[in-house]
């Protein structure tokens, strides 16, 4: 279901009813990067030359739902000149996390969506403590940690980060800011989140 940000005339964003109303146990957050990526897309490039299950995120969205996950799909670049895309993240997280059921949470997030994902762990670090469970980022540009000696092993622990790499899918590469970087599979940025 499509629903608006109050604090914003034209951003928006999409989440399942059950999210909405606060009543999903599970949640899974879905933050794309930026540029010309919008709600529900990972890469346009992917949805061009290739297609809707490889550079959407609908694939991730039936799989959660299947798994009985409420979804959040942000659209952080919408409205780029009134609303950053944390400040988009943060509103929707505002909006439907605090107050809620769910004690669950997974954040799956693709380049930009990395920094995106430190700043709404920075807004609400003991959601991030206690509430998300693991975060899986696709080839993250998260400028450093939060700065939070807690948080940032929280972080840590529950993160991953799938990188380019002409290593085999899920070979370690590295740790950067103490995160696990492991191979994507690929070394084509766009095709990480695939």
């Amino acid at each position: 279901r499509k629903m608006k940000i109050t604090e914003s005339k034209t951003s928006f964003f999409f989440a399942n009813p059950e999210v909405i109303q606060k009543d999903a146990q599970k949640i899974l957050v879905l933050i794309h990067g930026n540029g010309a990526v919008r709600a529900g897309q990972w890469s346009r490039k992917l949805i061009l030359n290739h297609s809707l299950d490889e550079g959407s995120q609908l694939p991730f969205i039936k799989m959660a739902n299947a798994q009985g996950y409420g979804v959040i799909v942000t659209n952080g670049n919408q409205e780029l000149q009134r609303m950053s895309p944390e400040d988009h993240a943060s509103a929707v997280w505002e909006k439907l996390i605090p107050g809620s059921c769910c004690d669950h949470v997974i954040i799956i997030a693709h380049s930009y969506g990395g920094q995106v994902t430190m700043n709404l762990a920075r807004c609400f670090p003991g959601d991030f403590l206690h509430r998300v469970k693991a975060v899986y980022l696709a080839d993250s540009f998260h400028y450093g940690m939060t700065g939070i000696p807690l948080l940032d092993q929280r972080l840590c622990d529950i993160s991953l980060n799938y990188v380019t790499s002409d290593c085999d899918l899920d070979t370690l590469i590295e740790f950067e800011d103490g995160i696990k970087c492991i191979s994507s599979g690929t070394t084509r940025h766009e095709w990480t989140s695939w």
